[in-house]
């Protein structure tokens, strides 16, 4: 959990930003704002570059003409303070150049676990929830399984099911579209 201690200074989204523009952190630094706390993200080993590109593969493919994928980028959430950089975003406009702007929200939020599970799971959980993300994919490394949360309501998902490398499961924003789990498998 990302605890802010008494008199930490925290910082906005517009703060962070112009960090980056500064210079302040190196170029192959990786990072993201969480709650207004820059926290280093964990490295990726070859299993997570693995899952980040079936993910990145099965959604670009079938959703190509509906939706995009943002591959590794940053969500800004700046009412929460944070701006995280989830694995895969697959969002409203097929335009690329909408990226960022209102005219392409966030249906599917995909973050793929190992070291990170436990965060992944309760503080980017919790923050995916408060911004209203109605769909939350966890490829949980550790475990096998993909974790699914929906429906947000009061800074949690009050739907949490587990498929394991047999199930198959459609995005919310796309019930066509059936995915074999060990499809998103490494």
């Amino acid at each position: 959990m990302i605890e802010v201690i008494e008199g930490q200074r925290t910082f906005t989204v517009d703060e962070y930003h112009r960090m980056g523009e500064a210079g302040v952190f190196a170029a192959d630094e990786r990072v993201e704002l969480i709650r207004g706390v820059i926290r280093e993200m964990s490295p990726k080993g070859r299993k997570h570059r693995v899952a980040v590109g079936l993910a990145t593969q099965l959604f670009v493919r079938r959703l190509a003409d509906r939706a995009s994928a943002q591959i590794q980028d940053p969500l800004t959430l700046a009412a929460l303070r944070s701006e995280p950089e989830p694995d895969v975003v697959v969002a409203s406009s097929p335009d690329p150049r909408d990226i960022g702007t209102e005219r392409s929200q966030p249906l599917l939020v995909i973050e793929v676990a190992d070291s990170s599970l436990r965060f992944d799971r309760e503080v980017k959980g919790r923050l995916y929830a408060e911004a209203g993300i109605a769909d939350y994919w966890i490829v949980n490394l550790v475990d096998d399984v993909l974790e699914v949360y929906r429906d947000p309501r009061a800074g949690t998902y009050s739907t949490k099911l587990v498929c394991k490398a047999g199930d198959r499961i459609a995005p919310l924003s796309f019930p066509d579209l059936d995915v074999a789990v060990r499809d998103l498998m490494p």
